[in-house]
C-alpha cells in the first residue's frame, strides 16, 4: 500500500489552483493519506470559513483514501468540530504506522520543535484575534519571499534541533519519527527523525511510503 504524507498546508479561504492540482494528483495516486498537522489555518480563519472554502474540493479525495488527520498547533481540535470527518476517517494527535521494514510515528512536533507551543489551550486563546491575524498575515508574506528566493530549505537547521535523549523521550528510537511544524524539511538518520516541511509557497515537500515501508522524501516546486 502506497502512503502519501504531507504537512503544513495552512489552508485559508484563499484558494490556489496550482497547489490544489498538485495535491489532488498525489492523493489520487496513493492508497492512503496522512495529514501531519496544520492542515488549515485555524488561528486566522474560522472553521466555517475553511470548511466552506474551495479547498473542500479536496475532501472527497481525502475521504476516498481514508485519510488520517494528525492535529497541529494551528488546527488544534479546540478550533474545529466534528465536521473534520468530512475529510478524514481518523483524527489523532499521534499516529503509529507499521510496515514490513519499519514503524513510523507521526506527530506534528509543536511541543519539541521550533517554535515550541506546549500550551494545548494556546490555539483557543489566540484564534481569530486581530493581533494574531496580523501576525499570520506578516508571517505568510515573509515566508513567501524567503522560500521564493532561498528555496525550501533556507530556514536554519537548528529549528529541528534535539538531543538523542530528547528524541528517545518522544518515541522509541527504532521508530522513524515524522513531524512538520518547523517549516524546515530535513532528514536526520542518526536521530531516526524527519521533518517533511510545508506544502505551500510554491513548494511541495512530502513523503511517499511504498508497500514494503521504504520512504522517499521529496522537495519540489509546483
Amino acid at each position: 500500500m502506497s502512503v502519501f504524507v504531507f504537512s503544513d498546508t495552512h489552508f485559508t479561504r484563499r484558494f490556489d489552483e496550482k497547489r490544489f492540482q498538485k495535491l489532488a494528483s498525489l492523493i489520487e495516486k496513493s492508497d492512503m493519506v496522512i495529514i501531519n498537522g496544520d492542515f488549515w489555518e485555524g488561528l486566522s480563519v474560522s472553521f466555517d470559513d475553511f470548511i466552506n472554502s474551495e479547498w473542500k474540493k479536496l475532501f472527497q479525495l481525502l475521504k476516498a483514501k481514508k485519510a488520517v488527520y494528525v492535529f497541529g498547533n494551528h488546527d488544534d481540535p479546540v478550533v474545529s468540530d466534528k465536521r473534520i470527518y468530512e475529510f478524514c476517517d481518523v483524527a489523532v494527535r499521534e499516529y503509529k504506522y507499521e510496515t514490513p521494514t519499519r514503524t513510523y510515528y507521526f506527530t506534528h512536533g509543536q511541543e519539541f520543535l521550533y517554535p515550541k507551543m506546549k500550551d494545548p489551550e494556546s490555539a483557543r486563546k489566540r484564534a481569530l484575534k486581530l493581533l494574531t491575524k496580523m501576525d499570520i498575515f506578516v508571517a505568510g508574506i515573509t515566508q513567501s519571499v524567503i522560500f521564493t528566493i532561498g528555496g525550501s530549505k533556507i530556514l536554519p537547521e537548528k529549528f529541528n534541533y534535539m538531543t538523542l535523549e530528547q528524541r528517545k523521550r518522544i518515541a522509541p528510537i527504532e521508530y522513524l519519527l515524522v513531524c512538520g511544524h518547523s517549516h524546515r524539511p530535513m532528514y536526520q538518520p542518526k536521530l531516526n527523525f524527519i521533518d517533511i516541511g510545508f506544502f505551500n509557497y510554491g513548494w511541495a515537500n512530502y513523503m511517499l511510503i511504498d508497500d514494503m515501508g521504504e520512504f522517499k522524501f521529496v522537495s519540489e516546486k509546483y
